[in-house]
């Protein structure tokens, strides 16, 4: 073999050598060009959280209890498990809300709840307790109401009622029902 020979086989060898090396910082830049603040990760979890949130007064306003809890800072919410929310409003009526699933917006003010949703007005006259059921809403105590476009059912002492949508005013305790109310009532 000449020394022809050997110039050859070397350049082709130090070709192979920088194609290699060009591909490999290739696929790593590749990898790398996701921002960190665009995942969707998890920056803190929580196990029987616990949280009482406050209205401007100093007065207890709401509180959240949940099995497990997430929070994400891509976008500043939080991913709950079992959940509940006790939320006291002006006319002493308790709101107690709990589902299987909620994500917080805005430092807990809005809350989606799915899953299984049970809702329960307790009023200091027992026999105008209410238990709403459905398999979403959303909270805002913000602005102090509730508010679901999926079927409703309202069961009290004597009746039940069946409609698809509700607003409910938490402060007021007053809910409208949007279509296809059904009720019936059964006297004492």
């Amino acid at each position: 073999m000449g020394k022809f020979h050997y110039i050859i086989v070397l350049i082709v060898v130090l070709v192979i050598a920088t194609l290699t090396y060009q591909l490999s910082t290739s696929f790593e830049q590749a990898q790398d060009t996701t921002d960190p603040n665009l995942r969707h990760d998890p920056d803190y979890f929580i196990s029987d959280f616990n949280a009482t949130m406050y209205d401007e007064s100093g007065a207890a306003s709401y509180l959240i209890t949940a099995q497990y809890l997430e929070h994400f800072p891509d976008n500043d919410t939080i991913e709950a498990k079992q959940i509940m929310v006790e939320y006291f409003d002006e006319t002493k009526q308790v709101w107690q809300a709990s589902a299987d699933d909620a994500i917080g917006y805005e430092n807990i003010e809005t809350l989606l709840m799915s899953g299984d949703v049970k809702i329960k007005r307790k009023t200091q006259n027992p026999e105008k307790d209410l238990l709403l059921e459905t398999d979403k809403i959303h909270f805002d105590f913000k602005a102090r109401q509730a508010n679901t476009d999926s079927k409703v059912k309202i069961t009290g002492k004597n009746s039940t009622i069946n409609a698809t949508g509700m607003d409910i005013n938490l402060d007021m305790g007053t809910m409208t029902l949007k279509s296809q109310a059904r009720g019936h009532y059964v006297p004492n």
